[in-house]
């Protein structure tokens, strides 16, 4: 069976989870095409809407003026025709009519209404069609000029009428049309925004939700795996300090060359190696209460080398505050199951480097040795209870000095180095404390 780390979900569950944020981005991505493809279609239609409506309206303006429309070579036609062009933008207003005016075929302005956008000129013949700005409309038809947001018509009034009726239109429908497209990509667009933000929020929620069960299960299981413990190890002290004080007896009363001698001193030994082990049992089956005061981490870190007597320790305080809050005592458990572990996996003559230093977020120890380092994925995994390579080892010590960091608040972490070897970094959440005297 393949192990999942306790701080991971399954394979399944972040499948099922990448497979419903991959469905929500593409049910976004499609939100947002089809937002685009009706605004384009939008666009196109509101051109042709433009362009038919202002036909419409050039048509209706010219039935209205056919036969009423003087020209020039009525004296009062000036007059007349101002008023009727006037009368004409009043009542075509709605339909988007801004300016109406009749010219001579050269370019002179007879009569107009309104204000236009751009200066007017000669007669545009439908044969400009194909112009940037020009649509030609056939024999009859006006021409379609675009002017700014405005689509000018020019087109004469008939056969019997050689002025020319020039209008400027808002194309107020098709703006309508293409003002409700666009809303309608802005919509889409941001549903989709907001339907893929909402996705990820949701898929991290479910991510933190799973580390917080999954850690909430590995306490479960660590305290019952302690209960059990603390029974095994009081169930065992008092039965194994019996048989080492009575193997002691009898060792002491034998001639070192004597038969069984060998093997009373193996019992010895044996009873000791258990011995050693139910005290870690127990320290592992502690609540983990520290009583954090002001300590001198060199300090510390010195009198634990000095124990240790191995030479390949090296350490490094130069950077190491000169106080911090934690529990002495358990904070060199901490370091000592580490660097034990540091100077069983170096080989002969390698140096285990400790330093110590403060970060900005607390306070940092860390051991770096040059052995093997952690087989690829078991770089938490050696924290888990029982966990361990040695033939003789009990998998206890990194467990303990993990419960033990996080008693403090502190985080434990291991890892390989780049160039060969392993590193564990403890780190202590907090402020340097007051100067105080060394115990």
């Amino acid at each position: 069976m393949m192990n999942v780390p306790a701080d991971q979900p399954s394979h399944g569950t972040r499948r099922a989870r990448w497979g419903i944020f991959i469905t929500t981005v593409i049910m976004g991505a499609a939100l947002v095409v089809t937002g685009l493809t009706t605004w384009l279609q939008h666009r196109e239609a509101a051109v042709v809407v433009a362009q038919a409506r202002a036909l419409d309206l050039f048509r209706a303006v010219r039935r209205s003026l056919r036969d009423e429309v003087r020209g020039p070579s009525s004296p009062d036609s000036d007059g007349k025709d101002r008023n009727e062009l006037a009368e004409l933008l009043t009542d075509f207003e709605a339909a988007g009519l801004r300016y109406v005016a009749l010219m001579a075929p050269h370019g002179e302005v007879l009569a107009e209404a309104g204000t236009a956008l751009a200066r007017m000129g000669p007669a545009v013949s439908p044969s400009a069609a194909g112009r940037p700005g020009f649509e030609g409309r056939g024999p009859g038809e006006p021409v379609l000029v675009r002017v700014g947001d405005r689509i000018r018509l020019d087109g004469g009034l008939g056969p019997r009428r050689r002025a020319r009726l020039v209008l400027e239109m808002e194309p107020v429908l098709a703006e309508s049309l293409a003002a409700g497209a666009l809303k309608h990509l802005v919509v889409s667009s941001g549903a989709a925004v907001l339907l893929v933000g909402l996705a990820f929020v949701f898929w991290r929620m479910a991510v933190r939700a799973d580390r917080f069960e999954a850690a909430l299960g590995r306490q479960r299981r660590l305290a019952a795996l302690g209960e059990m413990s603390a029974v095994l190890g009081h169930e065992l002290r008092n039965p194994l300090a019996a048989l080492k004080g009575h193997a002691q007896l009898v060792l002491e009363r034998m001639e070192p060359d004597a038969k069984g001698f060998k093997n009373a001193e193996r019992v010895v030994h044996e009873a000791e190696r258990i011995e050693t082990l139910t005290s870690q049992i127990l320290d592992f089956a502690r609540t983990g209460a520290v009583s954090p005061i002001a300590q001198q981490p060199a300090a510390m870190l010195r009198a634990l080398v000095y124990k240790l007597g191995d030479a390949r320790v090296q350490l490094d305080v130069a950077r190491a505050p000169e106080c911090w809050d934690f529990d002495r005592l358990r904070m060199e458990q901490v370091v000592e199951n580490v660097l034990k572990n540091a100077l069983f996996a170096s080989p002969s003559g390698s140096p285990i480097v400790v330093t110590c230093e403060r970060e900005r977020d607390g306070l940092l120890i860390r051991v770096r040795d040059h052995g093997a380092g952690f087989a690829p994925g078991e770089e938490q995994a050696v924290f888990e209870p029982f966990r361990t390579t040695r033939v003789q080892g009990t998998g206890l010590g990194l467990t303990i000095a993990r419960r033990i960091v996080e008693a403090h608040g502190g985080t434990i972490a291991a890892s390989n180095a780049a160039d060969g070897g392993a590193i564990v970094e403890v780190r202590l959440p907090g402020e340097a404390a007051a100067p105080t005297k060394e115990a």
